[in-house]
């Protein structure tokens, strides 16, 4: 049984004060940490040993296994655990079901230089994506997929942001996520010898016309825009997804999906 160490009844906490702040970007850039909402995402951020400050929780609401699960952890690597009644905990959540469960964390900051490749690497390359949903989505969609990482050039929403967590379900813990630029990028690709491949509704040779057996980077654009001309040039390749109907393109989620799971279809023998 979960035996919190503080209760907090108050309102006006400081430390609730201080939590209703980083719904702010601003102020989460500024403090570096963000908070997890949900009892599937405060898992997955267990689950891949992410550093954890604070728990806050409401006994009222909280599932028996998460609850465990968190004691365990908390007393493991003497993480402090909150204790709010149900007015309190509401005040603090972003969303309107957070399963009882809310965790301080710190920004997930990663660099390229820490991605750990596997013998045939696939990575997912996004530039300029905008909605928070459509970055959680591809975190889940890639993390499916099993590519070692995700990169994301000129990301136009911060990763700490509440919808993007939600939407990855918590994969955003899971999964090695980078943010950088496009020299960065590809600079870094070249250096480990990784084609990149990008997905445009003009290039000529269809997704399913590529070896994706070999080393390989897939790269979707942003939703209105698709890949930046500065990036096309340094694609290695150009594939595009045929389209039957009236709609000249599909979202940026559902085109990485495809072109990724036809990658993991050439890879089901090595």
């Amino acid at each position: 049984m979960l035996n919190p160490k503080i209760s907090i009844e108050s309102l006006q906490n400081p430390r609730i004060k201080s939590l209703v702040k980083l719904r702010k970007s601003s102020e989460r850039m500024a403090r570096k940490e963000t908070l997890i909402e949900g009892c599937r995402e405060v898992e997955r951020a267990i689950m891949g040993d992410y550093p954890i400050h604070e728990f806050y929780i409401c006994s009222s609401q909280l599932n028996p296994t998460t609850s465990s699960l968190i004691s365990i952890y908390a007393d493991q690597h003497e993480i402090s655990i909150y204790e709010c009644t149900e007015a309190v905990f509401k005040k603090i959540t972003y969303r309107e079901t957070s399963d009882g469960i809310i965790a301080r964390a710190p920004i997930p900051q990663r660099t390229l230089a820490k991605i750990k490749l596997s013998n045939h690497p696939l990575l997912l390359i996004a530039e300029g994506i905008e909605k928070p949903g459509n970055i959680g989505t591809l975190l889940r969609t890639a993390d499916a997929a099993g590519v070692n990482a995700v990169i994301l050039i000129n990301s136009k929403t911060d990763l700490s942001n509440p919808n993007v967590i939600r939407a990855s379900i918590g994969t955003l813990f899971l999964l090695p996520v980078i943010e950088c630029t496009p020299d960065e990028c590809f600079s870094w690709l070249e250096k480990n010898h990784i084609r990149s491949v990008g997905l445009t509704p003009e290039a000529k040779h269809l997704y399913t016309d590529i070896d994706y057996t070999q080393p390989t980077a897939l790269m979707v654009g942003s939703e209105d825009k698709g890949i930046t001309a500065i990036c096309k040039k340094r694609l290695i390749n150009e594939v595009s997804i045929p389209m039957k109907g009236h709609n000249d393109s599909l979202n940026v989620s559902s085109a990485a999906a495809i072109a990724l799971f036809e990658c993991i279809r050439q890879r089901s023998n090595i």
